[in-house]
């Protein structure tokens, strides 16, 4: 019981971050006790964090995303996105460091979204950067601080097929299949008395044990 306790204090807290990023623009993550790591955050560098952890571990990107702290995003070279991601371990590293590389030019397409409703934010999002689909999209809007989007990851649908939500996990999700997902979410979340952000979490850390981003 003390346990699980502590466990939705971390949630919790771990929310608050996430709010905190949007409205000031950074933050410094502490992953302990799940990672021996701490990260300094900002908007930039959370965008760089979803798009490389597709079909690829969040450690990893995390891993990623503290090699990118003390540096001028813009200024990067494609190629060097490349050595920094391949170092520690982001899968597609050459593909995605295009599709980084284009989302930091564009990075005022971003900055216009965060001023939308979420739903509205999340298809502007899609449509216009390269490298983000619905739940990379998802994921970084819940990251600073949107409450009402679900990121449906492998964890999660393992978790809604194990639960019996699902008569089996599909291979790949486009954009009706992730919206019928996402509303079957939002009544757990409702019948919960949570949000989308806070089961999203919880999901995660039952399937992983960890409580990441």
């Amino acid at each position: 019981m003390k346990a699980m306790t502590a466990v939705m204090s971390l949630i919790k807290k771990r929310l608050r971050e996430f709010e905190t990023l949007g409205s000031k623009e950074s933050i410094t993550f502490n992953f302990s006790p799940f990672l021996d790591l701490k990260l300094r955050a900002t908007i930039q560098t959370e965008l760089v964090f979803c798009i490389s952890t597709a079909n690829s571990s969040a450690i990893s990107g995390l891993r990623f995303q503290k090699l990118l702290e003390n540096l001028k995003l813009n200024e990067i070279p494609v190629e060097y996105l490349e050595e920094l991601m391949r170092s520690t371990g982001v899968r597609f590293y050459r593909r995605k460091a295009i599709y980084i590389k284009s989302a930091i030019d564009r990075f005022n397409i971003v900055k216009k979204s965060l001023k939308m409703e979420t739903t509205s934010a999340r298809e502007y999002l899609v449509k216009n950067i390269r490298g983000l689909g619905y739940k990379e999209a998802s994921h970084f809007l819940r990251n600073v601080g949107r409450r009402d989007v679900a990121i449906i990851d492998r964890h999660v649908l393992k978790w809604l097929y194990d639960e019996g939500y699902l008569e089996k996990i599909p291979k790949n999700l486009n954009s009706y299949k992730y919206e019928k997902l996402e509303r079957i979410l939002s009544e757990l979340a409702l019948k919960k008395g949570v949000t989308l952000a806070k089961l999203d979490l919880m999901i995660w850390y039952k399937k992983t044990g960890m409580i990441l981003k």
